[in-house]
């Protein structure tokens, strides 16, 4: 469908509560739109989003949209939504959320696209916080709360347009980057993609829309069939761009020299925890140096990036016990954020953990079932179910039964609601421990409601 933004006002967002969605609207609302929307979920985007003036309903009703010349939904919503079927009705244009996010875009010079099966808001600060060091004012489109432009959303000039750009439902095949980023490419989303070679071939186009070069990790190059102006960054020294001489600080973060080609970029120091970091870094390298920024500039955004809520945050203490908190939802991602917890604090690990998704669970629970080696404890909370319904198969009961079939030995319960856990952890004894919690449902909340009492 064709919309020309400029000649539309009212603009209706259902699912507006979103971390994408809400940024979509903020970027409308700053342009002078008059922006309106819906969710059944409270939280603190919604209230962030009223605090702007932008008016959330907390339920979907057809009288919500009256008015409007625009409706934009995101992927959660179903065909049946009252408000859809209103727009359907009344002949108000509909788009997806991802529709919206292209024709926004378009209206820049250069779009920084970052997809990958993980570290994609990672990086996505990380590229956009050293383009703000160097001088530079980039518009900002994150799949998280960043504290250094206070939310998910900042609003530069039309040079730069800096976007995560994510695989589910092939929404990021909407985009024409000028510049792309490829993190990883790992099995995921597999309700969607039914198997892992369909997914590859999304990453194959994704790759084959981006006009300029495509920076990816080397790990994951031999995925892309079309070699043109893809560049590759690594811990490999056979990548284009390349860390080496690794050291471990005492302060637990890493530093690297880092090599394009046999040529001596410089050294870098991380702020942030976790070895998985250097490659995010090196991404973000990749795409300065692609757009002429200088190695101070890089060097200070890297030694002072301070990461997005949710990627191993520090919560705070319950009874002198460390409380973080990851966004953490894949084998691969847990795996990351367990070994770096065991890395960074050399203390016992129980981990709190909450599914997300029956479809994932139950496609990738192989590999789940091998993810949480390393740990002391693990409880896991009840699925966060999101848009499915349940699934004995792909249950935190399931995932309990495998653990367990593997290592019998294992301290491993669930499946846990919120209130349980917290009224068992009181009697657990947690010296020379860290509570780590995973997972990208509302398991955010728990952590909170611990370090409260």
């Amino acid at each position: 469908m064709n919309i020309n933004l400029s000649n539309i006002n009212k603009i209706f967002f259902i699912g507006i509560g979103g971390i994408s969605m809400s940024g979509l609207a903020k970027i409308l609302y700053s342009q002078g739109k008059e922006i309106k929307g819906s969710d059944i979920a409270k939280n603190n985007i919604t209230k962030s989003l009223k605090k702007q003036g932008i008016k959330v309903f907390s339920k979907h009703n057809k009288k919500n949209v009256k008015g409007c010349e625009l409706v934009v939904f995101s992927g959660a919503i179903s065909d049946t939504n009252p408000e859809i079927l209103y727009a359907k009705e009344h002949n108000i244009a509909i788009i997806e959320r991802s529709e919206l996010l292209y024709i926004i875009s378009k209206n820049y010079k250069n779009v920084i696209a970052v997809s990958g099966t993980h570290g994609k808001t990672t990086t996505t600060s990380m590229i956009a916080y050293v383009f703000i060091v160097s001088g530079l004012n980039p518009t900002i489109h994150i799949g998280g709360e960043f504290d250094y432009i206070k939310g998910n959303v900042k609003v530069g000039d039309k040079q730069f347009f800096i976007t995560e750009a994510c695989e589910f439902r092939d929404s990021f095949l909407t985009l024409k980057p000028t510049t792309s980023v490829i993190t990883n490419i790992e099995p995921e989303h597999l309700d969607y993609f039914k198997t892992y070679e369909r997914e590859k071939k999304s990453f194959n186009t994704y790759k084959q829309r981006t006009s300029g070069k495509c920076f990816i990790n080397s790990k994951y190059k031999n995925i892309i069939k079309n070699s043109t102006n893809l560049i590759t960054y690594g811990l490999n020294n056979a990548s284009s761009i390349c860390a080496k001489n690794i050291s471990l600080g005492l302060d637990g973060k890493y530093s690297f020299d880092c090599y394009k080609g046999k040529s001596f970029i410089g050294n870098f120091k991380l702020n942030i925890y976790g070895k998985h970091n250097i490659e995010n870094a090196l991404a973000t390298i990749s795409v300065c140096l692609e757009y002429n920024i200088d190695y101070k500039a890089i060097y200070l955004g890297l030694k002072t990036f301070n990461n997005a809520h949710r990627r191993f945050e520090f919560m705070g203490y319950y009874k002198n016990c460390k409380v973080i908190h990851d966004y953490a939802h894949h084998p691969t991602e847990i795996l990351s954020s367990i070994k770096t917890c065991k890395e960074v604090f050399n203390k016992k690990v129980i981990c709190i953990f909450q599914p997300h998704t029956y479809s994932r669970t139950k496609t990738l629970l192989e590999s789940f079932s091998k993810c949480f080696d390393g740990l002391d404890a693990l409880y896991i909370l009840k699925t966060y179910s999101a848009r499915e319904n349940y699934d004995f198969l792909g249950s935190a009961d399931h995932l309990k039964e495998k653990l367990l079939e593997s290592n019998p030995n294992f301290l491993v319960k669930g499946a846990y609601s919120k209130k349980q856990f917290l009224k068992e952890i009181k009697n657990v004894d947690l010296s020379d421990c860290v509570l780590l919690f995973l997972g990208a449902g509302d398991i955010e909340k728990l952590p909170k409601l611990l370090i409260k009492k």
